[in-house]
């Protein structure tokens, strides 16, 4: 992968009602993309810790899923198939949906024929500090779809910065809320 696209020092808050409490990227692709990533690191300087690395393969509508520790990449990292330009996930987007809702909801999504061709993304990760969970959801005009949650080995509050790297042009939005 290529060098860091977008860097951004989070704010360090004492106070736990003041911490960043979901964070949204928006940003264009490069022509023809192969890959990006989204990485929450433990360090401004340093890549040794990564609390949360979400990377999405285009060619092949993966995402991946890992963190990692002094240095090494974990071997239990997620890998899932999703189209991350619609936001839905084949195996379980209707999971937790009644039949008729699901069915409606898949008409909906063969109405609109997304595609992963489309260059630019939205992106919303969500920490959930007591369970040490991100949850990510895919931004759309008509608002967000669920793409997965992590369970992290690092504690949320250890991430003082968000990289973007890949074939990002550029980021269009960036943005934190708080509690």
């Amino acid at each position: 992968m290529s060098d860091v696209k977008f860097l951004s020092v989070l704010p360090t808050n004492a106070s736990d009602s003041d911490r960043v409490t979901s964070l949204s990227i928006s940003g264009k692709l490069l022509q023809d993309p192969q890959q990006f990533s989204v990485n929450f690191v433990n360090s401004v300087n340093c890549t040794d810790n990564i609390t949360y690395h979400f990377k999405v393969v285009i060619p092949t509508q993966n995402i991946i899923e890992n963190y990692k520790r002094n240095g090494e990449w974990s071997s239990l990292h997620q890998e899932k198939y999703l189209n991350i330009f619609d936001g839905t996930r084949a195996n379980d987007k209707t999971a937790k949906m009644t039949p008729s809702i699901a069915r409606i909801m898949n008409d909906i999504d063969e109405a609109l024929q997304l595609s992963s061709t489309e260059s630019a993304f939205c992106l919303e990760f969500v920490f959930d500090y007591e369970n040490s969970t991100v949850l990510v959801y895919q931004g759309r005009e008509a608002g967000h779809n669920f793409i997965t949650q992590y369970e992290t080995l690092f504690s949320l509050t250890d991430i003082q910065a968000v990289q973007v790297w890949g074939d990002v042009q550029k980021i269009t939005q960036f943005g934190m809320s708080y509690d």
